[in-house]
């Protein structure tokens, strides 16, 4: 987490982006990360509809198994050398994420993984080296779910239920941001940090920091 929090500081220092995605309900992660009360604010958020579920859950599975997907999304956000891309997949067996690592990789971007070790051994590659996303990236930071995510067994058939992933990766996302926080504070910087709009007196700090991320 400290390693993570690090690049990621790093990056920001040498003027780099940081960026996060995520496919399926792991583009949650990437939410988590934008715009959140208490949230960095130098975070740039690749949250395509397609890796949603809301326009239909056929189709962001199947989109999250395209390869020939990645170029177009390094295209489209100009991702560079120097840059850090963090990747959420549970599974990180799917041929998207792992061709972003991969792609990310050749570009000379740092490459952090939130995922499941544990259930990423017990999977085979749905990429065409073999490779699961945890082989690929630099740092990887392991949320300690099981193969399938759902952790209680509900019957005699070994249906399961209760999916930990989210739970597990909201705290990553969080413990990371401190992470990063902390090495802006180390380095003698304040680091950029949104308050929550609910709070008097919030709106006006967070309007600068739009100003000065998002151009907005």
């Amino acid at each position: 987490m400290v390693q993570a929090g690090q690049a990621i500081y790093s990056t920001l220092k040498a003027r780099g982006r940081f960026f996060v995605t995520g496919t399926g309900h792991s583009h949650m992660l990437a939410e988590e990360f934008y715009t959140r009360a208490g949230g960095l604010a130098s975070v740039i958020p690749i949250l395509l509809t397609e890796f949603q579920l809301h326009e239909h859950p056929l189709k962001s599975t199947a989109v999250e198994r395209l390869t020939a997907y990645a170029p177009i999304i390094f295209e489209v956000y100009g991702l560079q050398k120097g840059d850090v891309l963090l990747i959420a997949s549970n599974s990180g067996r799917n041929g998207l994420i792992v061709e972003l690592a991969l792609e990310a990789k050749a570009r000379g971007l740092t490459v952090i993984a939130i995922t499941s070790v544990e259930g990423t051994r017990t999977q085979t590659s749905r990429h065409s080296s073999g490779k699961k996303l945890c082989e690929v990236a630099d740092i990887v930071l392991d949320n300690c779910s099981v193969e399938g995510d759902a952790c209680c067994t509900i019957d005699d058939f070994g249906q399961r239920m209760g999916a930990t992933s989210t739970i597990t990766g909201a705290y990553l996302v969080q413990q990371l941001s401190m992470a990063v926080a902390a090495a802006f504070w180390a380095d003698g910087t304040r680091p950029p940090v949104f308050m929550s709009s609910n709070v008097d007196g919030a709106d006006e700090g967070n309007r600068e920091l739009f100003r000065r991320f998002y151009h907005v």
